[in-house]
């Protein structure tokens, strides 16, 4: 009896394990997808939804990856998703670094190889994300994301990476606002101008 009850209690360890594995890690889903959503807000597309399906598919082939211990994009040539892969150290913030560098592709041109991650990031025509993660060891990990529809479309990028929106100076708002107070002050004296046009007309000799 006691044998049977230590192989049930080996077998749901195993289970729960297993099922972690298989997991999305939401939470930390939700910090690479704000990250990537703030760089896209700064050029001007949309923000991406994060995908149910894309984000399993993401988590089953971050386990694989590590396992495997070796960083290898799944199909290249495939028509459904572009994908990002980082490998990074299991400690606070990493998730964002990962996004950082990629967001360094910002220097290059379009058809180098160092862009592909920031166009992909940014591409206005992909509307879904998703995400899956998984240990290398106590120390490392891996995650995987894709973007669908796919990016880096050769002779689209003009239309799909438009620049960074550039922000107003100090002395370019006040410029504005000084500017508003001068029209709304010509919009009240036209008003008063009228107003005393129209008493002047029908003033009684």
């Amino acid at each position: 009896m006691r044998v049977i009850s230590i192989l049930v209690l080996v077998f749901l360890v195993a289970i729960s394990e297993f099922d972690r594995s298989f997991a999305v890690n939401y939470r930390n889903a939700k910090i690479v997808w704000r990250e990537i959503n703030q760089r896209r807000v700064g050029h001007g597309v949309p923000r991406l939804t994060l995908n149910k399906k894309l984000s399993q598919d993401c988590q089953l082939y971050a386990g694989k990856l590590a396992k495997w211990k070796n960083i290898t994009y799944s199909d290249p040539t495939n028509k459904h998703y572009t994908e990002s892969i980082c490998k990074f150290d299991v400690k606070r913030g990493a998730l964002t670094r990962c996004v950082q560098n990629w967001y360094r592709g910002v220097k290059y041109d379009f058809l180098d190889w160092r862009a592909k991650h920031f166009t992909a990031m940014i591409w206005r025509s992909s509307h879904s994300l998703g995400y899956g993660d998984a240990n290398i060891n106590a120390r490392q990990g891996v995650f995987v994301i894709r973007y669908s529809p796919p990016g880096n479309v050769k002779g689209l990028y003009t239309d799909n990476v438009p620049p960074k929106k550039q922000k107003r100076t100090y002395t370019q708002r006040i410029k504005g606002k000084k500017k508003g107070c001068a029209t709304r002050h010509y919009n009240r004296c036209a008003i008063l101008l009228s107003i005393l046009v129209l008493v002047s007309t029908n003033w009684p000799n």
